[in-house]
């Protein structure tokens, strides 16, 4: 009986494999992907220990890149959840000197804007937290929108609060009440009750120690409702 020989058809498919394994390309996660799982953990945290490894995912997103925008967006939020607010705000700030990618799809520059004002009003620096809500105000009027309708991209998805203007006004509202800018409060907070009820006639006189316990009432509901909803 005649045997084949099989040599010849051995090297044949082991040169096919070959050249199969040679065209696929090596894949490395890109500061994109590092910060857009970073977010993916940060949107479904459940406790403190989430946050830290949301940063974590961050910082090697800034990293790979020290020019990510977003990098610095997530390391903020992040941090903020963890009460480390001068990180927040160090970080809040680095990310506004960069521009953000070609690929990014949403305002980084109002989500950083926005970080900056609630960290600023935390740490009881109000005067810094109206400049930077002023500046998202602004910068929304200036893209041409009527009134300014931020929202956060990244609301966690296990908490009621969902992030956004609102949570923005009354949170200036607060600082300009602390700093006595009484006329400024109420009417972030007229445009809170008229977004939510379609009108308002809140007018207290803040000339009088009456009117300003009634704006400070109000401030503390609203910061209560909108953390619920």
């Amino acid at each position: 009986m005649i045997r084949m020989k099989k040599t010849p058809i051995i090297v044949l498919a082991l040169g096919i494999v070959l050249s199969i394994n040679s065209c696929r390309k090596h894949y490395e996660a890109t500061e994109q992907d590092m910060a857009d799982y970073g977010w993916l953990l940060f949107e479904k945290a459940v406790s403190k220990s989430d946050y830290t490894d949301s940063k974590e995912w961050f910082l090697k997103s800034v990293n790979e890149d020290t020019t990510y925008m977003d990098g610095y967006n997530g390391l903020g939020w992040s941090f903020g959840k963890l009460t480390d607010i001068d990180s927040s705000i160090y970080f809040f700030e680095t990310g506004l000197r960069f521009s953000p990618s070609i690929y990014d799809t949403t305002n980084i520059r109002f989500e950083l804007l926005a970080g900056l004002c609630f960290a600023n009003n935390a740490k009881g620096l109000d005067v810094a937290a109206i400049a930077w809500g002023d500046s998202l105000i602004e910068d929304g009027l200036s893209s041409g929108l009527a009134t300014i309708k931020w929202v956060f991209t990244h609301n966690n998805s296990n908490s009621k609060n969902k992030i956004n203007h609102l949570d923005l006004r009354v949170t200036m509202a607060a600082s300009n009440f602390a700093i006595s800018e009484f006329s400024k409060s109420v009417n972030h907070i007229q445009s809170i009750l008229t977004e939510l009820s379609g009108s308002t006639t809140f007018n207290p006189d803040v000339n009088l120690v009456s009117g300003r316990a009634e704006l400070a009432v109000w401030i503390d509901s609203l910061s209560t409702i909108l953390s619920n909803q």
